[in-house]
């Protein structure tokens, strides 16, 4: 709870300090505590708690700075703590008419799911397939006609966030492209190279007044020992209120190893949303069935989680 208050004075007196106009900094940051039933087993616990400062130095020029607080899923820092703590976002980003360029640590343009933030997420966790938001510490280019066609390539260590060496002394490489056909419908594809293994990925969102569709189909190969890892999801989401309550349901089916014959998983989820005031509290419910390909596990699904950004 120290680091809290401390980022919490930090933010104030950098809020203070404005004195020249073209400089802005914005505290911003969002809690989810949530209550999980897995199989035969329940918890409560903090799923994430992050606290950001970001900003413009000029207007050219932006920075953004983020750590997380969680009760469950890394290892503890200290050892001893129940509490993990972590950097996220730690970047500095530039642009300058349809360019933009960022350094640090940041999320790699691969996965759309990935890359879109857990805050505006329809469900409470991401496809398995696409599991968590990738991030690493390199440098991205991106060129944009908006609307239109987005364009980016990045080149990072390739040995994920808050490591301070390169381990094999080779980068990953990353490309993304997305065009838009027809407003609302976005068509990507995105291709991930690293020292051992290369990812291909086929995305797709479409936005209407009330609905959103999205689907995601991922193909990676390990090189050293020649296994193919697949899934894909498709989700719908249906405003059956509008700005008051949002229906959603997912199709997934992951695959981790075409080496090993009974390890296909299909996951089915209803879920609902209820938005007190927008994304910036509101109540999530979802309920996941897995299917697995030969033995059947308890390991369905059921989350309610609160959210509240700021």
């Amino acid at each position: 709870m120290r680091v809290v208050g401390f980022a919490s004075c930090l933010a104030s007196s950098l809020t203070a300090q404005t004195r020249d106009s073209s400089r802005t900094v914005k505290v911003a940051g969002y809690l989810q505590p949530r209550f999980q039933a897995t199989g035969d087993s329940a918890v409560f616990f903090l799923r994430r708690a992050r606290i950001a400062v970001e900003g413009n130095i000029t207007p050219w020029a932006s920075y953004r700075a983020q750590i997380e607080m969680r009760t469950i899923g890394a290892q503890a820092t200290p050892p001893a703590s129940p509490l993990t703590l972590s950097a996220t976002d730690l970047f500095i980003k530039l642009s300058h008419g349809p360019w933009g360029g960022t350094i640090g640590q940041f999320r790699v343009p691969f996965s759309l799911e990935s890359l879109l933030s857990s805050t505006i997420l329809e469900t409470t966790e991401r496809s398995r397939v696409v599991n968590v938001a990738r991030r690493d510490i390199g440098a991205q280019l991106e060129w944009r006609i908006p609307e239109r066609l987005v364009l980016q390539a990045a080149v990072v260590n390739g040995d994920g966030p808050n490591r301070a060496a390169n381990l094999d002394n080779r980068m990953a490489y990353f490309a993304r492209a997305v065009v838009t056909p027809i407003k609302g419908l976005d068509l990507g594809g995105a291709f991930a190279g690293y020292s051992d293994s290369t990812g291909t990925d086929a995305q797709g969102v479409y936005r209407a007044t009330r609905w959103t569709a999205r689907a995601e189909y991922i193909w990676e190969r390990n090189r050293r020992t020649d296994v193919n890892t697949r899934g894909w999801y498709a989700l719908a989401a249906y405003s059956a209120i509008p700005r008051r309550i949002q229906l959603i349901g997912r199709v997934e089916q992951f695959d981790p190893s075409d080496r090993v014959a009974t390890d296909r998983s299909t996951g089915y989820l209803l879920g609902l949303q209820y938005f007190i005031r927008g994304e910036d509290f509101k109540v999530m419910w979802d309920y996941e069935i897995f299917r697995e390909q030969l033995v059947q596990t308890k390991n369905n699904r059921g989350v309610v989680q609160v959210q509240v950004r700021w």
